[in-house]
């Protein structure tokens, strides 16, 4: 060993085993210490990432904000990574994570004029494989992490798209710090020590974490010990200057993700990971509705409230509050911030919708218009639901007011009215599902015409055994006896072989998951209840209802509810099967009230192939040996005949084999109950909190769709539906942009300065062309795409 860099930093958890403002408690705290010492001994230099970290200090304690400024500009002290924060970097979206870099790039370049050109993330639980691309299209050339620790030292990670950056896994010197004062030393001569023969040179990152901490006065007179007696150069440095000096000609390739690692915290506080799809979604969808609307209109709308819900959602994506390894006061401000994200959204969001309806014409006699608004750049077709309420109530016990909705050029769609939402044995309330088709990037308008017919007793009767739904070159069949979709034919080849089981896993307290792989040992599972527990759970004990019926049925599509139990748990299931479409969605209201299980939805396929999932920007091959492993948006089974899609709306974990998907719904372990001891994880004398036990819900999509990217981009920023009697005033709008190859998937659309940035990924395994029209100025371009690219492209607001 030749030289030795040595990286001073305090990884300090905003939030954990401890609420945010004990977190900023700790940032002031170590900060401050840190910066004495850069005042006080020459050549020592802190390194510090996590641009909220700098926040809190500029907001609580100024003076010591100018402090650092100073220290930076003299060079005693590093801005490192230049995130907003170490988010977990399996989960959220690239969208999130671009959004994570953009604004902790943009806070350091305004506070430090600084702009860290190699990324940090030490302590998330695995990394996609998707960052690649992310950092290449940030202007990074490098990254530095440290789980799983197979992966050590420097290497040439590669993403999907074939692009590169140099990584470095810490593992192999002692991970991100020492676990006490005065440690610092005992590490820094161990690994000199252990690797002098095996390393030219080595990197080794010292101070007190997690809670903070960072230097203290007795490492920093030990450290300086070793460098005055140490035959090789040692030197406080940065992860820029290491990767700098390294050999880079020779350094392995890995082009993979770099998984897996603590799996439990891919499902652990499934409320969290539902409520961060969510608004991911819902981000996606107001910022392209704010920036269509001032496209179409010239309206000013708030992009500083989008802002703050932007980092609202970052921050609640940190790598111990998504991945559910935080202590319940944790996860209840983590739901409280998606909380305010959403609210800002959804004010947003409404406000660019109104707009957008400009134009639209007064609404006839007994007729409710519908706008419908779809944020994609092309056409779709597909089932939406509207509820509205009548003029005036009808207490006429013999009749009710039914829908007809037809389209723009007065064509009469296949409509349905169905049960509302809110329940009133008058006819008053109302909701119609239809088929129909909608323009991009724009508001579609239908019309629901009414008429008042003599009330008919709904009956949906059942012969036999089966129920069987046809579709779009689809049929379903329900087995009465079981509740589970028995088979789902696609042009008359049959691909699932039973679906529908919820198995029930044997767990334990651990959140983490530290000691295990995979959850593969089954304690039961749930089976359908007699029809006497079903209508006793339903509140009515004296009715006869079959537990297994249809509840809704007509020209749009069917639904069909079956209710199963566990021992002291209930899943109510809802099926619907469209009669123009070709999938069959699955909602389960879960009432959860077992400790210590992991519970997974199966799905048996009539085919053997090979399980794949949705990654950021990409595509993963999963494995097929019922390991535990993490997806996104949706994951399938594939073979060169055959195949079979899942879209989920805010799972992301699962096993396989060859013919079988265990999708993980949820898990209940202890909070924080992190596993030291051999013989127990928690006290076993008292009762304890166990995560996610009460009710939850969950909903899916089986599809065959070959274009299943945009499939389940549209799945999940799925079109707005709201009745609105527009004023008839203003220019009608026409789409905004549109993308004439499904696909290349309109990723982002964002205003930033006197530009608006849109944001494409090719979705597809190879090179893609499209032509992007905005329709603001008339502004066309033409874009080549290699498979799995993102690609900006700027065009004048």
């Amino acid at each position: 060993m030749k030289k030795v860099h040595l990286m001073c930093n305090a990884h300090l958890d905003p939030a954990w085993l401890w609420r945010w403002n004990e977190g900023v408690a700790a940032a002031l705290s170590t900060f401050r210490v840190a910066a004495d010492f850069c005042e006080q001994y020459d050549g020592f230099v802190f390194n510090h990432n996590e641009s909220i970290l700098y926040e809190w200090v500029e907001e609580y304690e100024p003076v010591l904000f100018e402090r650092i400024k100073k220290l930076v500009k003299e060079g005693k002290w590093k801005i490192v990574g230049g995130w907003y924060l170490q988010p977990d970097c399996n989960m959220p979206s690239g969208e999130s994570l671009l959004s994570q870099i953009k604004i902790g790039n943009d806070y350091f370049m305004e506070k430090f004029g600084v702009k860290p050109t190699t990324a940090m993330n030490v302590d998330p639980f695995g990394h996609t494989r998707g960052l690649v691309s992310i950092l290449r299209l940030c202007g990074y050339d490098s990254y530095m992490f440290m789980r799983p620790q197979k992966f050590r030292d420097s290497f040439l990670w590669q993403g999907y798209d074939g692009s590169t950056v140099v990584a470095h896994g810490i593992s192999r010197q002692g991970g991100y710090g020492n676990g006490t004062f005065g440690g610092a030393p005992i590490k820094i001569q161990g690994v000199i020590d252990r690797e002098k023969d095996n390393l030219d040179t080595a990197l080794i990152l010292w101070g007190v974490g997690n809670h903070g901490g960072g230097p203290s006065r007795i490492d920093l007179e030990g450290i300086n010990e070793i460098i005055q007696k140490s035959d090789f150069e040692i030197i406080h440095s940065n992860p820029e200057a290491y990767l700098k000096e390294i050999d880079k000609s020779a350094l392995p390739v890995v082009d993979s993700s770099l998984v897996h690692c603590l799996v439990g915290c891919y499902t652990t506080m499934i409320r969290m990971k539902q409520a961060n799809r969510r608004v991911e979604n819902a981000v996606a969808v107001t910022e392209k509705a704010m920036c269509y609307a001032e496209m179409a209109t010239g309206a000013q709308l708030d992009r500083k409230a989008l802002s703050d819900a932007k980092k609202a959602l970052a921050f609640c994506q940190f790598h111990d509050i998504l991945p559910g390894s935080a202590i319940k006061n944790v996860e209840e401000d983590g739901l409280r911030t998606f909380a305010y994200a959403e609210e800002i959204l959804d004010k947003l969001y409404t406000k660019a919708f109104y707009k957008l309806c400009d134009g639209q014409k007064k609404a006839e006699e007994n007729t409710i218009p519908i706008m419908v608004f779809n944020p994609h750049p092309y056409e779709i077709e597909g089932e939406f639901e509207c509820g509205f309420m009548l003029g005036g109530q009808n207490w006429n016990e013999d009749e009710e007011t039914l829908g007809t909705v037809y389209d723009e050029n007065g064509n009469a769609l296949p409509t349905q009215n169905e049960l509302p939402d809110a329940i009133f044995e008058i006819d008053w309330i109302k909701k119609v599902a239809f088929r129909g088709k909608l323009k991009p990037s724009s508001v579609t308008r239908f019309d629901c015409k009414l008429s008042v017919e003599k009330k008919k007793e709904q009956s949906h009767s059942i012969d036999g055994d089966k129920i069987v739904v046809f579709g779009k070159n689809t049929k379903a069949v329900i087995d009465k006896s079981t509740g589970l979709v028995e088979a789902f034919e696609v042009n008359g080849r049959n691909l699932i072989s039973n679906c529908g089981r919820i198995e029930v896993m044997k767990d334990d307290e651990d959140p983490w998951a530290k000691k295990v792989t995979s959850f593969r040992n089954k304690k039961g599972e749930f089976t359908l209840l007699s029809d006497e527990q079903t209508n006793a759970f339903n509140g009515h004990p004296e009715n006869t209802s079959s537990n297994v019926k249809i509840i809704e049925d007509g020209e749009v599509r069917t639904k069909i509810q079956a209710t199963f139990g566990y021992e002291r748990s209930v899943a109510v299931v809802e099926y619907t099967v469209p009669k123009n479409d070709s999938y069959v969605d699955i909602r389960i209201k879960l009432l959860s009230n077992e400790p210590n299980v992991m519970l997974k939805y199966r799905i048996d396929t009539a085919f053997s192939g090979t399980p794949v999932g949705e990654a950021v920007f990409g595509k993963e091959v999963l494995p097929s040996d019922e390991n535990e492993c993490i997806y996104h948006k949706w994951c399938g089974m594939e073979n060169k005949d055959s195949s079979l899609y899942v879209i989920n709306s805010g799972i992301y974990a699962g096993s396989f084999t060859d013919s079988t998907m265990k999708l993980s719904l949820l898990r209940t372990p202890v909070y924080s109950a992190n596993p030291v001891r051999e013989y127990r994880i928690v006290p076993e004398d008292r009762n304890h909190d166990h995560i996610d036990m009460g009710e939850r819900e969950f909903s899916f999509r089986i599809t065959t769709a070959k274009d299943i990217f945009k499939e389940a981009q549209c799945y999940g920023e799925a079109p707005r539906v709201l009745s609105f009697f527009p004023s008839g005033d203003g220019k009608a709008q026409k789409p905004s942009v549109t993308v004439d190859n499904p696909n290349v998937l309109l990723s982002s659309v964002m205003h930033v300065e006197d530009k608006y940035v849109l944001t494409l990924f090719n979705s597809s395994g190879k090179s893609e062309d499209a032509t992007v029209f905005v329709n603001k100025n008339g502004q066309e371009a033409k874009v080549s795409l290699g498979k799995f690219e993102i690609k900006r492209i700027e065009v004048n607001a």
